[in-house]
């Protein structure tokens, strides 16, 4: 098992450098999605490797392009988190614990939604989100939409993708669970301060049209066909 972190990042030059000092264990990738100004890495940080795209194409583009390179570059894991500082890098150890003891899964994080700290929009789009994944699943995850997870690299590279943008990683998580791939929660620390609200992405009104019409689909689809034919439409089969 060879292990690297890749973050995705557009326009969170200021928070990055916190979130790089705190990563040790693995190598990192960096993709700097179009920031205005262009992300530098500071020569603190030897052995980054940096991914650039000149334009912004959304994080779903991001992580594909760093799933590809990190790939061919030899590494079987990838643990996936924000550059906003949302996600603690002091846990990215414990993903790699989790991820040894279980190669061929998905170790997805998963917050604490009734802490105070929790805006109300976060909570009940987590709440929703669950709720689908659940009905389309079968499985009980307590949060679908955190970005901190470690995933065996070409298990989900055989996946077949239909949604971009914020959408990406709560589909790859239904399609992973229609083909089979294991997924095990691990509880990490819930950080919503005013810092890492004032440089969130995330629009309440427009992501959730978005998660609403991919949910619509993916629960038809789960509705009307077989569990393998659910396995055969994740792998594109």
């Amino acid at each position: 098992m060879r292990f690297c972190v890749i973050i995705p990042c557009h326009n969170h030059g200021d928070s990055l450098a916190e979130v790089l000092g705190g990563i040790s264990g693995a190598d990192i990738f960096v993709v700097d999605d179009g920031s205005v100004p262009p992300v530098s890495i500071s020569d603190t940080f030897g052995g980054v490797r940096l991914i650039r795209f000149d334009k912004n194409h959304g994080k779903a583009y991001a992580l594909k392009a760093a799933f590809k390179r990190a790939l061919c570059d030899g590494y079987t894991h990838a643990v996936t988190m924000d550059s906003d500082g949302q996600h603690p890098p002091s846990e990215v150890g414990r993903f790699l614990e989790a991820a040894a003891g279980n190669p061929d899964c998905i170790v997805a994080g998963v917050r604490n939604f009734s802490d105070s700290t929790v805006p109300v929009s976060r909570r009940f789009m987590n709440r929703f989100s669950n709720f689908w994944f659940k009905a389309e699943t079968g499985v009980r995850l307590g949060d679908t939409q955190c970005g901190f997870r470690c995933y065996p690299i070409s298990k989900i590279s055989g996946l077949d993708m239909s949604f971009d943008g914020f959408t990406f990683e709560s589909e790859l998580l239904v399609k992973a669970a229609w083909a089979g791939i294991g997924i095990i929660p691990l509880e990490i620390p819930t950080i919503y301060n005013a810092g890492v609200l004032a440089r969130s992405h995330y629009r309440p009104i427009a992501d959730t049209v978005k998660f609403s019409i991919m949910n619509a689909k993916l629960w038809f689809q789960s509705l009307v066909f077989s569990r393998e034919k659910l396995r055969k439409i994740a792998l594109g089969k």
